[in-house]
């Protein structure tokens, strides 16, 4: 007796055996109930769904001696013929072979003539895609007007391959991907039946492998038990397959998240030594990445992560330990180096090397952390915090100066010679050329040292020279003897260009002593306020505790302490801290964490004492400004007040008088 393999074994026979397709059985049981039966069926899908299953089930009901019913009895005549592919009513064509117009002519002629014993002649055509053009177009008009004892069932896994003259004549019927769960369960009522012992582990792997196919899924199930006889483990399963069972796959995917690419790179050459598929690994891993993503976002739901339960907590683990972004960019990666690794000549190199690039990607910075180095960036820039030294971010935008010689160190800076001079106008003759000339507005380029100041003949317009350390308020330089052929300028007023160069005076020309002149007194030293003073200055309300608090924060908990830099504290006591942010806020979203909260708390407790209550919420009710906001706005007033002074220097309005066609514009950082 010849053997007959589980596919064919536990073929289905009627539609309640069908698994997965239920929209299709429960439409056809209608569709013959109550007589609406189409002339053409054109049944799409993937491969080992059920399409051929289908259509001989549909001949079977239709054909039936109880029928037409959509419980075929399996036992009188045609049911049985039809069940052995014998029927003589029921032809079963292969379109990959009989894909010719003559072969389409030869089955038109027999059409005419009645079915010699069963209600309907059916026509079931496989792989209806793979005919020719003339064979499709012989078929059209009998497709359109079949004689009424005819009846076409086509069925292909490539629909976009079938005209549509083809298609409008039939009514389409789209089979679907089995579910997993599905497939597990009928391959657990299949081994009961062949008195076969298999692991959850094993039976997941027939799963996968399957892919939504019940067919493939009893073809690897026929194979592994040829291989493992009549009990079933996963590793011996995968090793029968030839593929890396899930111990090994996962722990190269904790190896990844950790950063471990010596692990990696092991588990690589452990699969060359094995001579397994190195693309099925890393789809595999993908596949891990993918559900672990699942579980670290939606929890443990057995209907969106199909796998073993002792296998779903192991990856629930693993997820828990690592951040949602970090597991998205890791599938991401993963993702990228399947298609490496395919393309590639050497796919066993390219995944080695691809996973080593994925470990030892740096890891992520949290977003508070990235928007306080922002602030304080942009403090350095608008002169709200320290000075920008080398190698700083103000550094980068325009590089220090040469500090001042020792005599004037704190005073007002002396300013370079102009390598070019246009004159403005000029009421007298000339001065005589000197060593050195002043220049009202210096050139914005950085010299190594300072020039003294002498007296020009007529006057230029340049640009100020940048100062190292900007100061909020400016010191005039002392003034020397004006030149004769020139208009004093009152030294009292300031001419500041840019925010950094408060702090440096001009000082009317003079005609070039004979000895250099005595340097001026030193200006007293000014101190660019922290963002806590800042804040002090510029919001008398806001409660000097808070500050405190803050300050606290920032000591070990930096990205934290700019989170609530922009809260309003409205209660800041031993009893109670309550911090209001406005509805929707970013900052009010990582204020009110869990972890946040408790920070909190500790710094609350170790600056006011005792065990105040900690409250983080929306719209609590305050008028007071946060922090954050009373430092901007102590950054724009201190802005357009060096604005204000800029515009309103002397020489600044000379050089607007003298380009009243253009729009002078003085711009301030």
């Amino acid at each position: 007796m010849s053997y007959t393999v589980l596919a064919r074994k536990y073929r289905s026979q009627t539609f309640a055996d069908m698994v997965g397709q239920e929209h299709i059985s429960r439409t056809l049981g209608n569709a013959i109930k109550s007589g609406r039966i189409a002339h053409a069926f054109l049944f799409t899908g993937a491969r080992g769904v059920g399409k051929t299953t289908t259509a001989r089930l549909l001949a079977k009901a239709l054909n039936c001696e109880n029928g037409p019913t959509p419980e075929p009895c399996n036992a009188c005549d045609p049911c049985r013929e039809i069940t052995n592919g014998v029927d003589m009513d029921v032809l079963e064509i292969d379109g990959a072979s009989n894909n010719s117009v003559d072969d389409v002519r030869r089955l038109q002629e027999s059409l005419p003539y009645r079915p010699s014993r069963d209600r309907f002649k059916v026509v079931i055509v496989d792989e209806v895609h793979m005919l020719s053009t003339g064979a499709f177009n012989a078929f059209l008009k009998t497709l359109e007007e079949p004689p009424p004892h005819v009846k076409f069932i086509f069925a292909t896994t490539e629909i976009h391959k079938v005209p549509i003259t083809i298609r409008s004549r039939c009514q389409r019927h789209d089979f679907r991907l089995i579910p997993h769960s599905l497939v597990a369960k009928h391959v657990r009522w299949i081994l009961a039946q062949e008195n076969v012992s298999a692991d959850e582990e094993a039976i997941a792997i027939v799963v996968r492998e399957a892919g939504g196919s019940m067919r493939d899924a009893l073809t690897v199930l026929e194979q592994l038990l040829a291989f493992g006889g009549d009990n079933l483990s996963g590793q011996e399963v995968a090793r029968g397959l030839g593929i890396a069972d899930q111990q090994s796959v996962l722990a190269t995917a904790r190896a990844l998240l950790d950063g471990d690419a010596a692990a990696c790179v092991r588990a690589v050459a452990a699969l060359g030594e094995q001579g397994l598929d190195v693309t099925h690994f890393a789809r595999e891993l993908l596949w891990l990445a993918r559900d672990m993503v699942v579980l670290r976002v939606v929890g443990d739901d057995e209907r969106l992560v199909d796998r073993p339960a002792e296998e779903r907590s192991a990856l629930a683990k693993v997820a828990a330990e690592h951040a949602p972004q970090q597991l998205e960019r890791t599938f991401s990666g993963l993702s990228k180096l399947i298609d490496e690794a395919a393309e590639s000549a050497t796919p066993q190199l390219a995944l080695e090397m691809g996973l080593v690039r994925l470990a030892d990607r740096p890891p992520l910075q949290p977003l508070a952390a990235l928007l306080e180095r922002l602030h304080a960036l942009e403090a350095r820039l608008l002169g709200g915090g320290p000075s920008a030294g080398p190698g700083s971010g103000g550094g980068a935008r325009r590089p220090p100066l040469p500090p001042p010689s020792a005599p004037t160190r704190g005073a007002a800076r002396e300013l370079r010679e102009p390598p070019r001079e246009q004159p403005i106008a000029s009421s007298g003759p000339p001065s005589p050329p000197v060593a050195s000339t002043p220049s009202p507005i210096a050139s914005p380029t950085p010299t190594p040292s300072p020039s003294p100041i002498a007296s020009p003949s007529p006057s230029p317009i340049a640009s100020p020279s940048p100062s190292p350390t900007p100061s909020p308020s400016p010191s005039p330089i002392a003034s020397p003897t004006p030149s004769p052929n020139r208009n004093p300028i009152p030294t009292s007023t300031p001419i500041p260009a840019r925010a950094s160069d408060v702090g440096a005076g001009l000082t009317p020309p003079s005609s070039p002593p004979a000895t250099p002149p005595p340097a001026a007194a030193p200006a007293a030293p000014t101190t660019t306020p922290t963002s806590t003073s800042a804040a002090d200055a510029g919001s008398d309300e806001v409660p000097k505790a808070w500050h405190d608090i803050l300050g606290a924060l920032r000591a070990n908990l930096p990205a934290l302490g700019a989170v609530l830099e922009h809260g309003v504290p409205v209660q800041v006591d031993s009893t109670c801290v309550r911090v209001s942010f406005p509805d929707g806020s970013f900052f009010g979203r990582q204020a009110t964490t869990k972890q946040a909260r408790e920070a909190l708390a500790e710094a609350a407790r170790r600056v006011l004492g005792g065990e105040p209550k900690i409250e983080v919420g929306y719209n609590l009710g305050s008028a007071r400004a946060s922090v954050a906001a009373a430092q901007a706005a102590q950054k724009k007033e201190r802005r357009n007040e060096v604005e204000k002074a800029a515009r309103n220097h002397p020489r600044v309005k000379d050089a607007m008088d003298v380009f009243e066609e253009h729009e002078v514009q003085v711009e301030v950082e």
